[in-house]
C-alpha cells in the first residue's frame, strides 16, 4: 500500500508511514497520545544544607579512570560494519566508569541492578558466514544463523533484523526462534520493563511484549526518552524544555527538566562491571530541570527532593554525591550535606568507601574516604575504582610505558597486586580478575596469581554464570568456562555480549 500523505510505498501491517510518520488507512490498534498538562503539584521546599568539617589529610598529585562509554558498546549503527576486535574490548569496559562521573544520570528499569549472565534467557547470539543466530550453554547452536543482525535476549524476546529488497527491517523472536512481532521497523531496542522502543524513519515509539503500541510513533527522534517505570521524557514541541510523563503521555510532574543526554538518560545503562552496588537507590531519581539544579524524584515521578547542586548522582547506601560547579561533596537523603564540596571527582560509596579526586600540578590524583569524609587512602592514584569484594583496582602512571599500569590494594590501602598491567578489570564471579599485558589477555585470582594464561587477543570479564568469551584469533570467538575450557569446538566470527544492546536507527 502507499501513504495517503507522501506516497511513498510502504509495508503491510505498519501503523505509521516510515517515511513522513503519517497514521495510515484502516488501524485500530493505536491512538494518537500527546503530552499532556496535569494539575500544579505543591512544590516541596529545598532541603537546608549543613556543613560538615571533614579531617583534612596531605594531598598528593591523582584520577579514577574514566572510561567514556563509546558508542559500539550500547549503539549498533544500522548497517555500518563493526570493527569486532574494538567491540568486543570495548564491550564489557563500557560501563565501568560510568557510575563514578558525577553528572551522570543513568537511569535504572524497576528490575533494578542484577547479576550480569553471558547466557541471557540461556541464549548466546554469534556471527559465522556473516549471519547471526543462537547457541546455548552447552555450545549447542539453539536457533541457526539466518538473521542479518542479533542481539541478546531481554524478557525472553531478541531484536533481529532481516534484510529484503535493500531495507534492513526488525522484529522479535521467542527462545524458539519463532517470530513473534514482525520484521516491520527500521530499528529497536532490547526490552526493558516489557518496553521496547522502535523506528519508522524519523520516528520513534514504544511497543510492548505483544507488538502493541504503547506510545505511537508520532514523535521525532531523540524527542522521547524512557525511563523505566512507565516513565518518559518528552520535548516540549517548543523545544525549550522537556517532560516528564506516564505511558499515556500525561504530564506527571510540573518540573520543566533540561534535555537529557541519550547515554546517561538509556535504562540500559545501569550498572558497572565488578560493583553490585546492592545498596543503591534505584527509585530515587536524579534528574536535571532547566534552571541547572537538580532534584530527586520517585518511581512515581514525584518530586522527593530539591536541591541546589548542579551534578547529582544516585544514593548509594543512604549517600549521594552532588556538586556545583568543579567542586563536589555528598547529601545525605534528606539533602543535608554531610561531606563538603571540596573533591575535584566524587564516585559513589560501595563497601562503605569512595573514590575522590583532587586536582594537583598536572593531573587528577584519586584517593578514598569513608562515610565521614576521612581520607582512608590518600589521593595518589591515577585512576580508582569502586571496591569490589575487598579490593580495588588502582593504577599508576609508568614513565616507561608513557602510560597507566594497573594494580589491585585492600580497603587499607595495602598492595595486593603490583601495577604492571595494561588493563584490569573485575568480573562477576568474584574469582578472576581479566587483564590485558602487551596486547595479550588472560586471567589472574584476587591474589594475582595466573589463573588462566594470556593467550587470548581479546577476553571478556567472567559473568556471573561462570562463562566468558575470548578471541582466539582475528575471526575466531569462543566462549570457556571458569577452568578456561571452551564449552564447544565451534569457532564463531564474533560473539556479542549483553552489554552490545540493540538500539537500531
Amino acid at each position: 500500500m502507499f501513504c495517503s500523505n507522501c506516497g511513498h510505498q510502504v509495508a503491510d501491517g505498519l501503523s505509521f508511514c516510515p517515511s513522513c510518520g503519517t497514521k495510515l488507512a484502516g488501524d485500530t490498534n493505536v491512538q494518537p497520545v500527546a503530552p499532556q498538562q496535569s494539575e500544579p503539584q505543591a512544590s516541596i521546599p529545598q532541603s537546608p544544607t549543613q556543613d560538615s568539617a571533614i579531617p583534612q589529610t596531605p594531598v598528593q598529585d591523582a584520577f579514577t579512570q574514566q572510561s567514556p562509554i563509546p558508542q559500539s558498546a550500547g549503539v549498533a549503527a544500522a548497517k555500518k560494519p563493526f570493527d569486532k576486535k574494538k567491540i568486543g574490548i570495548i564491550a564489557g569496559a563500557a560501563v565501568v566508569a560510568a557510575a563514578a562521573i558525577i553528572g551522570v544520570v543513568s537511569l535504572i528499569s524497576s528490575a533494578g541492578s542484577h547479576k550480569r549472565t553471558l547466557f541471557n534467557d540461556g541464549l548466546l547470539p554469534f556471527q559465522s558466514d556473516d549471519k547471526y543466530g543462537y547457541i546455548n550453554e552447552k555450545g549447542e547452536i539453539a536457533i541457526a544463523p539466518q538473521y542479518d543482525r542479533a542481539y541478546g535476549f531481554s524478557e525472553g524476546l531478541a531484536c533481529v533484523s532481516v534484510e529484503k529488497e535493500g531495507d534492513e527491517l526488525t522484529g522479535f523472536i521467542n527462545k524458539k526462534g519463532e517470530v513473534v512481532i514482525d520484521m516491520q521497523y527500521d530499528g529497536a531496542s532490547d526490552f526493558k520493563d516489557g518496553i521496547a522502543e522502535v523506528f519508522l524513519g524519523d520516528h520513534v515509539g514504544f511497543i510492548d511484549k505483544k507488538g502493541k503500541y504503547i506510545i505511537n510513533p508520532q514523535y521525532k527522534k531523540e524527542t522521547v526518552y524512557f525511563i523505566g517505570y512507565d516513565m518518559f521524557l518528552i520535548e516540549d514541541t517548543s523545544g525549550d524544555f522537556w517532560t516528564l510523563c506516564n505511558k499515556k503521555g500525561k504530564s506527571i510532574n510540573d518540573t520543566r527538566f533540561d534535555e537529557p543526554d541519550f547515554i546517561n538518560i538509556c535504562p540500559f545503562y545501569n550498572e558497572e562491571w565488578g560493583s553490585d552496588k546492592d545498596k543503591v537507590d534505584w527509585k530515587t531519581i536524579p534528574l536535571k530541570t532547566i534552571t541547572g539544579n537538580y532534584i530527586y524524584i520517585n518511581s512515581r515521578g514525584k518530586t522527593v527532593l530539591e536541591t541546589q547542586y548542579d551534578s547529582a548522582d544516585y544514593f548509594t547506601d543512604g549517600i549521594a554525591a552532588v556538586g556545583i560547579g568543579k567542586k563536589h561533596g555528598y547529601i545525605n537523603k534528606k539533602g543535608e550535606c554531610i561531606i563538603n564540596l571540596q573533591f575535584d571527582k566524587a564516585g559513589a560509596f560501595v563497601e562503605g568507601l569512595a573514590s575522590v579526586g583532587i586536582e594537583g600540578k598536572n593531573s587528577i590524583k584519586y584517593g578514598y574516604i569513608n562515610k565521614k569524609g576521612e581520607y582512608v587512602v590518600s589521593p595518589q592514584y591515577e585512576s580508582a575504582r569502586n571496591f569490589h569484594n575487598g579490593v580495588a583496582i588502582v593504577s599508576t602512571y609508568s614513565k616507561r610505558d608513557n602510560d597507566d599500569i594497573y594494580g589491585v590494594i585492600d580497603k587499607k590501602g595495602k598492595t595486593i597486586i603490583e601495577p604492571q598491567y595494561d588493563m584490569l578489570m573485575f568480573g562477576e564471579d568474584k574469582k578472576h580478575l581479566v587483564y590485558e599485558l602487551n596486547g595479550n589477555y588472560g586471567y589472574i585470582n584476587y591474589k594475582g596469581e595466573t589463573d588462566i594464561p594470556g593467550i587470548y587477543e581479546y577476553a571478556s570479564p567472567f559473568y556471573s554464570d561462570g562463562y566468558a568469551f575470548v578471541q582466539i584469533s582475528r575471526n575466531e570467538f569462543t566462549v570457556i568456562d571458569s577452568k578456561g575450557e571452551k564449552i564447544c569446538d565451534n569457532m564463531f566470527e564474533f560473539i556479542y555480549p549483553p552489554e552490545h544492546v540493540a538500539i537500531l536507527h
